[in-house]
C-alpha cells in the first residue's frame, strides 16, 4: 500500500509538471504561476500588490516579482496611487485582457483532454477524494505555514458558496 501511495503522489507531480510544460509551449505570453494573478487582476482592475499578496498568500517580494514580468511583457501597467505615492495600482491592458483569454483556452482544452473519457460521477469521485487527501493535510498540526493554511481555509470557503 506504501508503494502505491508513492505512486499517486507521482502522478500527481506529474500531471502539474505537465500543466507547466503545456503553458510554456503554447502560444499564449502567460506562465503557468502567472495565470491566476493576471485573472484576478482582471476581475479587480485597480487593485494594489498588496491586495494580490493577500488573495494569493505570497511574500510583497514574489508578487513583485510576477508584477514586473507581466508590466514588462506589458499584460499590465501600474500607475502611481494617488492616495500612497509609495503604493502602484495595477490594471489590465489589452494585450493582457487577450493573453487571458487565450490561456483561458489552452487551459480548458488542457483540462478537456485531461479528462476525456471520465463519466461525471468519476469526476465528482476525483474531486471528492482529492479534497479528502487536503483537509488531512489542512488537519496537520505540524506543518505551521500560514500562507498554505490561510490558502486551504480560502479553497474550501470559495467552495462552500
Amino acid at each position: 500500500m506504501e508503494e502505491l501511495k508513492k505512486q499517486i503522489i507521482f502522478r500527481l507531480k506529474m500531471i502539474d509538471l505537465y500543466r507547466k510544460s503545456s503553458i510554456k509551449r503554447s502560444n499564449t505570453s502567460v506562465l503557468h504561476g502567472q495565470f491566476p494573478i493576471l485573472r484576478y487582476i482582471s476581475t479587480h482592475d485597480g487593485c494594489s500588490q498588496i491586495a494580490i499578496s493577500k488573495e494569493f498568500n505570497l511574500s510583497a517580494a514574489a508578487i513583485a516579482k510576477t508584477i514586473n514580468r507581466l508590466n514588462k511583457a506589458k499584460l499590465i501597467k501600474k500607475k502611481e496611487d494617488k492616495t500612497n505615492k509609495r503604493a502602484n495600482l495595477i490594471y489590465i491592458t489589452e494585450e493582457g485582457k487577450k493573453a487571458l483569454e487565450n490561456a483561458e483556452v489552452h487551459f480548458k482544452m488542457l483540462d478537456d483532454k485531461s479528462f476525456k473519457d471520465f463519466k461525471d460521477e468519476e469526476i465528482i469521485e476525483l474531486k471528492r477524494l482529492l479534497d479528502k487527501v487536503l483537509m488531512n493535510l489542512y488537519e496537520q498540526k505540524e506543518v505551521n505555514e500560514d500562507n498554505l493554511h490561510s490558502a486551504m481555509r480560502n479553497l474550501f470557503k470559495e467552495e462552500d458558496k
